[in-house]
Order: C-alpha cells, then sequence, then structure tokens
C-alpha cells in the first residue's frame, strides 16, 4: 500500500479520491449500496461530479459522526492496548480511507454511526454486502489480517465491534467487478436528469349548469359536451415516459372524477322533476365517454408497464448473452462458458419508475458479467495450465 499524506475531507484528499475507485464506493459499484445506485456512480465518475453525490462528504460535514469515530477509536485503542492512526492508502487504481490502522498495518478500525439494525447485525457477527464490500477493499488494498469493525456514538455503553477477515472469493470478485465498472465507465452516457414525474390532470371543464321546473329553463349542456368530449379526445395515449404514466394514471382518477360530478348533477336534476329524457341521455353520453377513457387509460397504463419491463428483461438478457459470447470466443473453440444465471425480472420485482427498472436490470447485469469474466479467467488460466502441462 502507497500511504498519502492528505487528511480525508481536505481538497487534496478530493483530488486522490476523483483519480481512484475507493472503497466506500465499492459497495455502490457492487450494486449493494443502500445510499447511491450503481448508474448513480457511473454518472459521478463520468461527469466528475463525485463530490457533489459522495455519501463520504456527506459523513465529513456531521461533526456529531465525526466525534463519535474518534471517541470510538479511543475506546477500541483502550481495548486493544494499541494507536490506531487513520490512513489514506492507495494499491494501483484502488483507494482506501482507513478511520484507523495499527503502526504494523496487520488491524484496521472502521466506524459507522449507531443505528438498532446494525448493532444487532454487529453482536450476530454478520454484516450485509452495503458494509463488507468496503472493508473487502480496505483488507485488500492494505494488506492488513482483519478490521475491527464498530458500530457505535461514541461512548461505552452503545459500543459494539466485531472482526472481519477476508472472505475467500470476494477479493477476487471484487477486482472482477471494478474491472467491469471501468469497462462500463468507458461507454457511458450520462442521461439527463430530470425530476420525478408528477402527473397531471386534463383540462378543468367548466362548471355543469342545470335548473329545471318540469322543463329546462336554463343550461348550458350542449356547450359543455362540446367542450367535454374535446377534452376528452385530447388526452395522449401513447405512453412512453414516466411523465406519460403519470399524467395517465391522473387521467384516471380524473375520469372518475368527472363520472362521479355527472351522476351527481343527473341526480340533482331528477330531484327537481320526473323526467327529462334529453337532458339525461346528454348526460349519460357524456358520463359513458368519461368512463370509457378511464377504462382504456387504466388498460394502457397496465399493458405498457408490462410492455416495457419486458423489454428491459430481454435488453438485460441480450447484453449478458453478448458478453458470455465474447468470452466464449476468446477462448477459440476450446471450451465453452457454463451457464450463468441472472434473475433480471426477479431484481425488478416492486419496482416503480422507468429509471428504478433499469437501474435495477442494469445492476444485475453487471454482476452477471462479473461472474462470468471470473468464470471466464478460470478457464483460460486452466487452458494454459493444460496446455503446458499435457503438451503431448
Amino acid at each position: 500500500m502507497k500511504i498519502h499524506n492528505v487528511a480525508q475531507g481536505s481538497e487534496a484528499w478530493h483530488a486522490l479520491r476523483s483519480n481512484h475507485f475507493t472503497a466506500s464506493e465499492a459497495p455502490a459499484m457492487m450494486g449493494a449500496s443502500k445510499q447511491m445506485k450503481r448508474t448513480e456512480l457511473l454518472h459521478a465518475k463520468k461527469t466528475g461530479l463525485d463530490r457533489d453525490v459522495s455519501w463520504w462528504v456527506q459523513k465529513n460535514l456531521f461533526d456529531k459522526g465525526h466525534e463519535a469515530e474518534a471517541l470510538a477509536r479511543l475506546i477500541l485503542e483502550g481495548r486493544m492496548g494499541e494507536d490506531l492512526f487513520p490512513v489514506v492508502g492507495t494499491e494501483g487504481d484502488l483507494l482506501a480511507s482507513l478511520d484507523g490502522c495499527t503502526i504494523l498495518g496487520d488491524v484496521l478500525f472502521e466506524h459507522k454511526m449507531r443505528n438498532e439494525q446494525l448493532a444487532a447485525d454487529v453482536r450476530a457477527d454478520t454484516l450485509d454486502p452495503h458494509y463488507y464490500w468496503q472493508l473487502e477493499q480496505q483488507l485488500l488494498v492494505s494488506g492488513a489480517e482483519k478490521v475491527i469493525f464498530v458500530c457505535s456514538d461514541g461512548t461505552e455503553e452503545n459500543f459494539v465491534s466485531m472482526e472481519y477477515t477476508p472472505v475467500p472469493g470476494r477479493a477476487a470478485t471484487l477486482v472482477a467487478g471494478w474491472k467491469q465498472f471501468q469497462a462500463d465507465l468507458q461507454d457511458f452516457t450520462p442521461a439527463e436528469v430530470v425530476p420525478e414525474a408528477v402527473g397531471k390532470t386534463p383540462e378543468s371543464l367548466p362548471a355543469l349548469r342545470i335548473e329545471v321546473t318540469g322543463m329546462v329553463t336554463a343550461s348550458n349542456l350542449e356547450q359543455f359536451k362540446a367542450h367535454s368530449l374535446a377534452v376528452f379526445g385530447s388526452i395522449n395515449t401513447e405512453l412512453e415516459t414516466d411523465q406519460d404514466f403519470a399524467d395517465a394514471e391522473k387521467a384516471v382518477k380524473w375520469c372518475s372524477d368527472v363520472e362521479e360530478r355527472l351522476e351527481a348533477a343527473k341526480q340533482h336534476a331528477l330531484s327537481q322533476t320526473e323526467s327529462i329524457d334529453a337532458l339525461f341521455r346528454t348526460i349519460d353520453e357524456i358520463g359513458a365517454e368519461a368512463r370509457a377513457k378511464r377504462l382504456m387509460l387504466d388498460k394502457w397504463v397496465k399493458a405498457r408497464k408490462l410492455s416495457i419491463r419486458e423489454d428491459i428483461v430481454m435488453d438485460a438478457a441480450k447484453a449478458l448473452q453478448i458478453h458470455i459470447d465474447q468470452i466464449n470466443a476468446s477462448l477459440g473453440g476450446k471450451a465453452r462458458m457454463p451457464a450463468v444465471p441472472a434473475d433480471f425480472a426477479g431484481v425488478i420485482k416492486g419496482k416503480k419508475t422507468i429509471s428504478s427498472l433499469r437501474d435495477s436490470a442494469d445492476s444485475e447485469l453487471a454482476r452477471a458479467k462479473i461472474a462470468a469474466s471470473q468464470v471466464g479467467d478460470s478457464i483460460r488460466s486452466n487452458l494454459a495450465s493444460l496446455g503446458e502441462l499435457a503438451a503431448d
């Protein structure tokens, strides 16, 4: 590990981070972060706006978290009988900012602010990927034997810790992950950032006015009808974007409200007269049009959402197959890749927006590509050994 004399949070530290793949970014790269999507990390690295989106900056903006870390370090030093030093180090293009490291570099310290779920996980001696990918990179960069992972608020009574040692295979997966990320980064085109779509209703209809005294004495029903039918006809049914879906779903509710208002107007008129056929036929006609538009839009929303989901799953599956075909081509016909499992349909379940659907599928695609590349590397290594050791 090459040690850099920079303070965490300083301008020099940010500049160093911008040219490396950092341990704090490893969970996002692996699609396991609770704070950043993989596509967001790609966008940050491509545009150079890492400082604006990095949760590391957020962490350093909070004095409470900084103070808790410093207090927890003192507590751990007392228990270990050994000093711990914050270190920023690199190994190749990988970087790790260590909350603490022993003088011999064999033990690391990593601190996270206390929350009950994390504290329970630490007591159970288990961590989810959101945490362990960062630790794996810290161990890989530093060459240390273990990390003492602490969850605390800086006090003895709320201090829990566990020892994390490298898990066989994870470091290789991490390296393969960064290799795939670098390849994806070269081809990545930042998408325009758009605000979350908020549906808007179609044009408001004028108030329907009806006065009856045994006959219709005053009504703007014909004008209301013409205006209503024009608005219904202008409602967009070509659904492609999140905004289109949001508008359509809002229009479904709006059409339902129109139906209810027409029924209320009809009942109000009915209370004043026995029967006015023309009035009721016109109201029924407008109401039927609102109902038809509502049902059609509702059907289109569901059908188009299903179609987009299917397209995203199929596109991801095709991209994975292309990657596997490229690996097979590199093997020169001497071997073929086994099947690489990928659950694209499973990872998009429960996702509501198009952007979240694509991000989930892309993250699963990256995971599967990483796994496929590792298998391909193993096959190439085995073929090379076979050619060397069994040439005859």
